[in-house]
């Protein structure tokens, strides 16, 4: 899904999402580099419009639903690129390649087979993906 909001609102809603225990307007303001609190609230407000984020009772900004542009991933309270998990699986591959040529001359080929077709696979979902979003936004604009 893509997140249709303005930049500096989308610092805020990666920031909000973050943290394990919420935070205050003046903490998002120090810690995002804002000039005001106000400014800051006008980006909340944005995000509690769209359901993203809730205030509590004491006064601290929490998530409410996590979304995610199509790029990124949230892993153990860090947002990632999707691009770490693949480089990850493809380095991890690479090393078991190596291990197994001094084995069996058939499981390297067995699992560089694999290795490949997985690889395929998450391209291509990835691709249409992109292209049905492309689509989509351009049928928005008409």
């Amino acid at each position: 899904m893509e997140l249709s909001l303005s930049l500096p609102t989308k610092r805020v809603y990666y920031y909000v999402l973050k943290s394990k225990n919420g935070v205050t307007i003046r903490q998002i303001q120090e810690d995002l580099g804002f000039s005001s609190t106000s400014a800051v609230r006008y980006h909340v407000k944005k995000l509690v419009a769209a359901g993203l984020v809730e205030e509590t009772l004491e006064g601290k900004i929490v998530p409410r639903k996590v979304i995610l542009d199509d790029d990124y991933m949230l892993l153990f309270n860090n947002i990632l690129p999707k691009s770490v998990f693949f480089a990850s699986f493809f380095l991890t591959s690479f090393f078991i390649i190596i291990f197994l040529i001094s084995s069996h001359e058939l499981a390297l080929e067995v699992f560089s087979a694999i290795v490949v077709l997985i690889g395929g696979i998450v391209f291509v979902v990835d691709a249409i993906k992109r292209h049905m979003r492309f689509t989509r936004i351009q049928l928005d604009e008409e």
